[in-house]
């Protein structure tokens, strides 16, 4: 606010009228589109929840084609594999070994898919305030808001309660990701990759050395990431040393997201051959059979997730050259982000649900799986390749 003196022509006193520093294409402009968000607000909330988010669900849930059950002991169902050896050349190590391995890997799917599951309650809940507040509350907003549209923006305060709801939930849930090592659990071994004689029931305790650095970085990458970016704020006035903060923000974000989602797309396409079978029931590769219903939820989630993070990243294009006066303009962009964060952390939780059905060797105890899984492992000779193994790649040499 400025003053101006005015005097007084006929007693000589003076007068303070004050006047705001403010133009009029400083002052937000309220258009009809922002006018219906305003008015409509829960109701739009409404349709993009069950249209964009449990839309994926009903319409893969809901298909007339029912899935054909696949398991780990049909993989290999062409083979010809040999009888069990009698008994008395059976070896008890072995066997318990073999018991062993496959009971760490049901624990260690469970254990995954528990914190996959919570990682993706926390992401989804931890956006609920700022959404709110974003659609239906707009005073409550940053002032930049209009300029910004992202929820990094909108929760850049953790003494808001946005803010410390939505920097805790990300951050936790990237840690949880990152401390299950979920991207060899629930996930199948990329197909081209599994070998019969190397690894025949398509296990990642057996996945080759390629891919199991893949999986990590896919683990660790963009869940350091999301741990910095929610850490590190950006703030809107960042001034000195605070731009720092905002650059490794702006940064981190949006790369971990990438990341995520070119490892979450190479998986469905490369490693599980879903794009090309999603309308199929025929086999989807010479390993895993026909889809499930699940994988073809996650086709959906996924290249749902890519066109909310397309949309996301053309508004915010606008938004970097061009001055924005209209709320519906930013909640758009703002809507893209989170739709595109919420299926991204879905996906990991689709396919935790997916794996504990197929890897199901027999329904019953780990003994029972390993009843099952010795003729597999048997015609596969696995001692046989070892020892050559040996033979060609000696200790210390």
């Amino acid at each position: 606010m400025s003053s101006l003196k005015l005097v007084d022509a006929e007693y000589g006193d003076e007068e303070d009228v004050s006047y705001s520093d403010a133009t009029e294409e400083d002052e937000p402009l309220e258009s009809h589109c922002d006018r219906r968000c305003k008015k409509f607000s829960q109701v739009w909330l409404l349709v993009l929840t069950v249209g964009i988010i449990l839309g994926p669900v009903l319409l893969v849930v809901l298909r007339v084609q029912s899935d054909q059950a696949v398991t780990a002991s049909q993989l290999w169902q062409n083979k010809k594999l040999a009888n069990l050896p009698p008994e008395g050349t059976r070896n008890p190590v072995a066997d318990a070994t073999l018991a062993f391995m496959i009971g760490y890997g049901r624990q260690m799917r469970l254990q995954a898919s528990i914190l996959v599951d919570i990682s993706f309650g926390l992401v989804f809940c931890g956006t609920l305030t700022s959404t709110y507040i974003a659609t239906s509350d707009w005073d409550k907003a940053p002032k930049d808001f209009r300029q910004k549209g992202t929820i990094s923006n909108m929760a850049q305060s953790v003494n808001d309660p946005q803010g410390r709801l939505w920097t805790t939930s990300l951050a936790l849930a990237s840690i949880l990701l990152t401390a299950s090592m979920y991207t060899f659990w629930i996930y199948r071994p990329w197909w081209p990759q599994v070998d019969f004689e190397h690894n025949p029931l398509a296990s990642s305790v057996l996945e080759q050395r390629a891919e199991r650095r893949a999986r990590t970085a896919w683990a660790l990458v963009p869940n350091v990431g999301f741990v910095l970016a929610a850490m590190v704020p950006s703030l809107s006035d960042a001034t000195d040393l605070n731009i720092v903060l905002a650059a490794v923000h702006n940064v981190t974000a949006p790369l971990s997201m990438l990341f995520l989602m070119v490892m979450e797309t190479i998986q469905l396409e490369y490693g599980e051959n879903a794009f090309r079978y999603f309308l199929s029931a025929e086999p989807s590769n010479p390993v895993y059979g026909p889809l499930t219903t699940y994988q073809r939820l996650r086709v959906v989630l996924v290249l749902e997730a890519w066109i909310a993070g397309l949309i996301f990243v053309t508004v915010q294009g606008y938004l970097a050259f061009c001055p924005n006066r209209r709320h519906w303009v930013a909640l758009v962009s703002y809507y893209g982000e989170v739709i595109g964060i919420i299926l991204a952390f879905s996906l990991p939780a689709a396919a935790a649900v997916d794996i504990r059905k197929w890897t199901q060797l027999e329904v019953g105890s780990v003994m029972e799986e390993t009843a099952q899984a010795i003729p597999w492992i048997v015609g596969a000779n696995i001692n046989t390749t070892l020892e050559k193994m040996i033979q060609e790649h000696p200790l210390g040499s």
